[in-house]
């Protein structure tokens, strides 16, 4: 599971955290087979507001990470750094499920750039209904990014989604996005 933004209040990351942990509490079987990279890209880095939510951040990961991981298993691979364009494309076209969960947001290139990299056509995208782009990309999987009972469930659906279907609900995207 990919999760990738910068640091915002906007962005939904620790939601969207709990919304995983939630998950991974209601699915056992999942364990030790899931694992979310999470990269924050810094952002006003100066501003108190903005450290705050880091810290927010970092316990939620530490603490999911705690709770759920061992020796063989941690449940967060967490980066709080930027990264170039080239490594991200590897990151979205790696991940089977991309998780966007902005609580307010214009068009998010985020989840397009997802769906670019998917050329063999697996892969599930997870889009907040505030981002701009669900109105473009309806055959992703569309949640309330405030709503962690949505979030946990549309994650259990995206691992378990065939592939015949990731194909096809990819396949009507990109052309969408393409046209």
């Amino acid at each position: 599971i990919l999760s990738l933004d910068r640091l915002d209040y906007t962005k939904g990351i620790v939601n969207r955290l709990q919304g995983y942990e939630l998950f991974l509490e209601r699915n056992s079987e999942w364990h030790e087979k899931v694992v979310m990279v999470l990269i924050v890209v810094p952002s006003r880095i100066r501003v108190e507001h903005y450290q705050q939510m880091k810290r927010q951040i970092d316990e939620v990961v530490g603490r999911i990470n705690g709770k759920f991981g061992s020796i063989s298993w941690t449940p967060i691979l967490y980066h709080y750094k930027f990264l170039p364009f080239n490594k991200l494309i590897a990151l979205y076209n790696s991940s089977d499920v991309a998780l966007v969960t902005p609580i307010r947001d214009g068009m998010n290139l985020i989840a397009k750039e997802y769906l670019a990299t998917k050329t063999e056509g697996r892969g599930v995208l997870i889009l907040s209904e505030m981002a701009g782009a669900s109105k473009e990309v309806r055959e992703a999987i569309i949640i309330n990014p405030n709503d962690l009972d949505e979030i946990a469930a549309a994650l259990k659906d995206a691992l378990e989604m065939p592939e015949e279907e990731q194909r096809r609900r990819n396949l009507i995207m990109q052309s969408r996005l393409k046209r």
